[in-house]
């Protein structure tokens, strides 16, 4: 319960312009949600070269927290029993094999959580995969059947090896959605994530904002945050691409903004989507991320912080980078958004929380 005088804009307009002053980037953006009360607000440059300024409305590339969204719709096949965490993946996808014959003791919640021993995409050829600009319906499938799959060496036993990231883990995800529900990746996830949660500016197939196109002009024109990245001098300079392919839909294309990312948080903390049991199987602990120490559930990050839960994802790609973090104890959502590589993202997150916090 805040206390009396909270003034949530205030703190938060303040909070923005200290940002701007700290943090070396052509944009932020942030949402924050307390209970009833909401914010939103952006600082800088949606695009620095042009110096264009960014609006608070303006849509970012988010990377790796579609994640998220991928993992829902998962829960929700679960929630209705068509499918079940502990079905052997290829089984769910008849399809399917590696070379590697591990493939075969594969499980649905350990691709969610991130404990298959499934490979993944060196960060080295991210910038190559981008500039592919594959957008035909049928390329989740085609690329969890190519040779970069396929052909791929796994990196332990299932369920030995604890956390090893993988992004190729949520492709397979994503098609085991398309071969449960008969429905393209980006139609299950629009009708059973975002149409419910009333993101009405939230995509996981980009080129339905574009007409098609990828070229960065194009997209500079329709007014959404560019990429930016650093030269050797660190000024910041545009991207070579726009990181969208629809091969990878389920594990980076998501664009929103933070006023949808904060419907996102409304819905989830209200628990909307499916059933408790299911909300609860999604968020227990089923690994712990070496590097931070915090702990994996199903698609969902959780962490401590001021002694309080949380539970979110992170985002980054070339150009952009992407933090939303929610509490269940004090019905907040925070979400920050940016558009250079490596921002601080997830320090302005933590920050902003603190801040918040304090005047509760």
């Amino acid at each position: 319960m805040a206390k009396e005088g909270f003034k949530l804009n205030e703190i938060c307009e303040a909070f923005l312009d200290k940002a701007m002053e700290i943090y070396d980037v052509p944009s932020v953006a942030l949402g924050v949600m307390v209970g009833d009360e909401r914010f939103t607000g952006a600082r800088g440059y949606r695009n620095y070269l042009t110096k264009d300024p960014i609006d608070k409305d303006d849509v970012y590339h988010c990377a790796s927290a579609s994640k998220m969204m991928t993992a829902m719709g998962i829960m929700k096949l679960v929630d209705e029993k068509k499918i079940d965490l502990n079905d052997r993946l290829v089984d769910l996808l008849p399809y399917w094999e590696m070379e590697d014959e591990r493939c075969q003791r594969i499980k649905l919640y350990q691709l969610l959580c991130h404990t298959s021993g499934m490979h993944d995409v060196p960060v080295e050829d991210w910038e190559e995969k981008w500039s592919e600009k594959v957008v035909d319906p049928g390329s989740i499938k085609r690329y969890v059947t190519s040779d970069e799959v396929i052909k791929g060496r796994m990196l332990c036993e299932p369920g030995t090896g604890g956390f090893i990231y993988s992004s190729i883990g949520y492709e397979l995800l994503g098609a085991v959605i398309e071969e449960t529900s008969g429905k393209l990746f980006n139609e299950f996830i629009k009708e059973n994530c975002f149409l419910p949660a009333g993101m009405d500016n939230t995509t996981v197939l980009t080129i339905e904002r574009t007409d098609g196109s990828l070229e960065l002009e194009d997209i500079d024109k329709l007014r959404m945050a560019m990429p930016h990245e650093r030269d050797e001098n660190r000024n910041f300079i545009m991207a070579k691409y726009y990181p969208y392919s629809r091969q990878h839909a389920p594990s980076s294309t998501l664009t929103t903004n933070v006023a949808d990312m904060l419907k996102w948080g409304r819905f989830n903390l209200d628990r909307k989507a499916f059933s408790d049991e299911t909300y609860d199987k999604m968020w227990q602990d089923y690994a712990t991320v070496p590097n931070n120490g915090e702990k994996m559930g199903l698609g969902w990050f959780m962490r401590e912080q001021d002694g309080h839960h949380l539970i979110g994802h992170e985002g980054t790609d070339i150009g952009f980078r992407a933090s939303f973090w929610m509490c269940p104890e004090l019905d907040m959502t925070i979400a920050v958004l940016s558009n250079v590589s490596a921002a601080p993202v997830k320090r302005i997150n933590k920050a902003a929380f603190e801040e918040v916090t304090r005047s509760l």
